[in-house]
Order: structure tokens, then sequence, then C-alpha cells
């Protein structure tokens, strides 16, 4: 899916310092620094990398990183 960022995310959590945003149709969770308002007053997305979880899903040992990770902080 392309310019799939255009879209509505399925679901969004704004830690404070950090923006995660799920786009479920298009298999991409992003990751972004908290938004920035710039000297216009005019609210911006904070850098953000885009991770590809169609990708990640055919690498066994990402989607063990990612298990245990999660694992961790839940703790």
């Amino acid at each position: 899916m392309r310019d799939y960022w255009k879209s509505n995310p399925d679901i969004e959590a704004d830690t404070g310092k950090n923006v995660l945003r799920y786009y479920r149709e298009a298999g991409k969770l992003q990751v972004c620094m908290p938004n920035w308002t710039n000297d216009a007053g005019e609210e911006k997305q904070g850098k953000t990398v885009g991770v590809d979880l169609d990708a990640l899903a055919e690498c066994p040992e990402a989607v063990e990183l990612l298990k245990k990770v999660l694992a961790d902080i839940a703790d």
C-alpha cells in the first residue's frame, strides 16, 4: 500500500517521549519522536522510522527479538 501514512492509523499511542502508529492494512508500524511546534506555531511530526511488519514476519529471529523486548517491558 503506497502512501499508507496519508490514512489514519488503526491504533496510535503517545508516550510523551515517542508516538507509535500502527497501520494494519499496510503492515507498517511507525515509531516517532514527539511532535513539535515550529516558529510559525505549526505542529510538526517528530522524526519517524517505519517498520515493515510483513518483512519482519519473514525473519524468525526478528520476531523472537520483538517478543523478548515486549516481554521485558511488560514485567
